[in-house]
């Protein structure tokens, strides 16, 4: 395992993290003269309980291209999040093809929700025909994004799976949750839980078997929503159970799929001190960047990880995959 500590600033402390996490990102747009086709993505996943269920995304086919990039979004995120679109941008730049990937209900569609080790979604999204071409595949998932992007490693989802790489990622479901659950974030937690709340809702008027919203709405910590959604739609006991069973940090030594895990150290939503333990613990397939200049998910534009090629979170992390 590589721990790779960068520091590059003199002013550096928990009131930076909190700074970077709520500065609004410029949604990026595609060039017009780039060879890159934008076009919907739509397939469907055989689900037990909610039987057939349609995952929507925005695909960037740049038809040169062996490479494609999945980008996985986090809670209250979709497909069309500023910060899964600017690495896409960043994708096509580079020369590789982006999916954008909206996981089950994300999309405000209604058809159902999604849990952190939900792999599935990701399995089926790759086994769609019009991404039969590619030779290799990467994933590049943020927050619980970046949890589900480490599953799928660990849960070999695709033969053609040649990298991952988590930017702020929870590693263990439980000790997140406790951190995510405390006084200091309720303002993210009201935030998160609003884009949450909406989505939900129309999930909720369209499949009878998800908890009543009006329900899910007394919830005031993540545990309690956890307990009411999650636990009873995907067949857990408890929370607990669902964090155990589905944690990265219980198979991270497992890891052997080349894995990247960029953290900041102040990360107001998923402290430092969530990770440390799990890291320790991983295989040498994971590499980390920890970075004290930045929040959750944000980070200034001229980020250098040290690998070369043009700076920024998402052009560095794609220098990276070209290496893995």
């Amino acid at each position: 395992m590589n721990d790779f500590h960068l520091c590059k600033w003199r002013l550096c402390g928990p009131a930076l993290g909190h700074l970077w996490t709520i500065l609004v990102g410029i949604r990026q747009t595609l060039d017009q003269s780039s060879s890159c086709v934008a076009q919907n993505f739509w397939t469907t996943v055989e689900d037990p309980v909610a039987g057939q269920v349609q995952l929507s995304g925005l695909y960037l086919d740049c038809c040169e291209s062996d490479d494609l990039v999945v980008l996985i979004h986090g809670l209250g995120g979709s497909a069309m999040s500023a910060y899964v679109q600017e690495a896409a941008y960043a994708a096509v730049l580079s020369g590789c093809s982006a999916l954008c990937l909206s996981m089950r209900g994300a999309d405000g569609s209604g058809e159902d929700i999604f849990h952190g080790g939900l792999t599935e979604d990701i399995r089926v999204a790759l086994a769609a025909p019009v991404l039969a071409r590619y030779r290799r595949v990467q994933l590049l998932g943020f927050s619980v994004g970046g949890h589900l992007a480490l599953k799928a490693a660990l849960d070999g989802v695709d033969p053609r799976l040649t990298a991952v790489a988590a930017i702020c990622p929870p590693l263990d479901l439980d000790q997140a949750t406790l951190a995510f659950d405390q006084p200091s974030a309720y303002l993210y937690r009201r935030y998160i839980f609003a884009a949450m709340n909406r989505v939900y809702d129309r999930a909720a008027a369209r499949r009878r078997f998800l908890t009543p919203a009006r329900i899910v709405r007394k919830a005031r910590s993540c545990r309690e929503r956890d307990a009411v959604t999650v636990v009873p739609r995907f067949g857990f006991r408890n929370p607990e159970d669902y964090y155990h069973r589905e944690s990265v940090a219980t198979r991270i030594h497992q890891l052997a799929t080349p894995a990247l895990l960029v953290a900041a150290s102040y990360d107001p939503i998923i402290p430092a001190r969530t990770l440390r333990s799990s890291i320790s613990k991983a295989s040498h397939a994971l590499s980390v960047r920890w970075v004290d200049h930045g929040g959750h998910v944000r980070f200034p534009a001229h980020l250098d990880l040290g690998f070369g090629g043009p700076l920024g979170l998402a052009p560095q992390v794609l220098q990276w995959f070209s290496r893995a």
